[in-house]
């Protein structure tokens, strides 16, 4: 895959000594809800996943959040609005420090964002807007206080926006249709440093690029040929873990230096679609949405999970084990 290196930063790269591919478990988890499960995301003590469930069948609404206890097995309903979709993004989804969750909903006229502690408790409605456009994909900065999202009416070109939890100050990071791009799927950097997001021009594949949080500085993080989607950060902010179908039938995950460089494969099955993938706060898993062939309709997902890219560094520990990084980092 050819790429694109955003300036000098990809000079970071140049700390990593190899790369280990994760072999070991890739199994399915047992989640005891109904319909297509999709866009896990992690709570910040990695004990528990957020996830959207589709009751029709792939991206197919009614649609509502819910939480999965990953050591008990159990499953509890987040959203409670009936007849309407209520849908998170995979990553930056759970915050820590307002122990609040953000999502998208048309449960009140139109799509727009909300947040919703993790109880389920204290639904609030973040955005109130008029016009054909729908407020999509959202993720928190790493603070809780800023929230980057996507707006988009139907099927045309999505532009990036943020505002501030608490309503107020809105601000366009990206126009898509003035740009000719689509722009979709933020996701926050754990660093506060960088958006990432999906792009496509007309005629042209869907790449990875990011942004700072002010909207200058746009640099493509992926270029070759196929569709890169669903991009979402390691713990420590270093990587971008995506799907990809980069000469493949089927989307497999990936993870790219987020300065720049080589992306490495990390799901192998054959057959298999692998999308909407989410790293573990203590850097172990990786999980996902994945289904028999590509999914759409009524051939939905469940989720799995699988060892995190073990990722070694010249300072000698793995991504895989975040405890040594945690205690060095600058």
């Amino acid at each position: 895959m050819t790429v694109r290196r955003p300036g000098a930063a990809a000079v970071a790269v140049v700390s990593l000594l190899c790369w280990a591919a994760a072999l070991g478990a890739d199994e399915p988890l047992a989640v005891p809800v109904a319909g297509s499960l999709q866009n896990p995301a992690f709570s910040p003590d990695g004990s528990r996943l957020l996830l959207t469930a589709f009751e029709s069948g792939y991206n197919v609404g009614p649609s509502g959040l819910w939480t999965f206890d990953l050591g008990a097995g159990t499953s509890r309903a987040l959203s409670a609005a009936p007849d309407s979709d209520s849908v998170n993004l995979p990553g930056s989804s759970w915050n820590g420090p307002t122990a609040r969750v953000v999502f998208s909903s048309d449960r009140v006229a139109r799509e727009e964002i909300w947040t919703v502690a993790a109880s389920g408790s204290g639904a609030y409605r973040v955005t109130a807007h008029s016009g054909s456009a729908g407020y999509f994909e959202p993720s928190f900065s790493p603070g809780g206080d800023w929230i980057v999202f996507e707006a988009r009416a139907g099927a045309g070109r999505g532009s990036l926006w943020k505002i501030r939890s608490d309503g107020t100050g809105l601000v366009r990071l990206t126009d898509g249709p003035a740009n000719g791009s689509d722009d979709r799927e933020p996701n926050w950097s754990p660093l506060g440093d960088r958006i990432v997001f999906q792009r496509r021009f007309d005629g042209a594949d869907w790449d990875l690029w990011t942004i700072a949080p002010d909207g200058s500085g746009a640099a493509a993080l992926t270029t070759a040929a196929g569709d890169d989607t669903d991009p979402s950060w390691s713990p420590d902010g270093r990587w971008v873990v995506y799907s990809s179908d980069t000469g493949l039938a089927l989307g497999k995950h990936w993870a790219i230096p987020a300065a720049g460089g080589p992306p490495e494969r990390f799901t192998f099955a054959a057959g298999r679609y692998d999308g909407a993938p989410s790293w573990s706060p203590d850097g172990r898993w990786v999980v996902f949405e994945s289904s028999t062939g590509e999914p759409g309709g009524t051939n939905g997902t469940g989720l799995r999970r699988t060892d995190a890219p073990n990722l070694l560094f010249a300072d000698g520990f793995e991504m895989g084990d975040l405890s040594a990084w945690s205690s060095t980092r600058p």
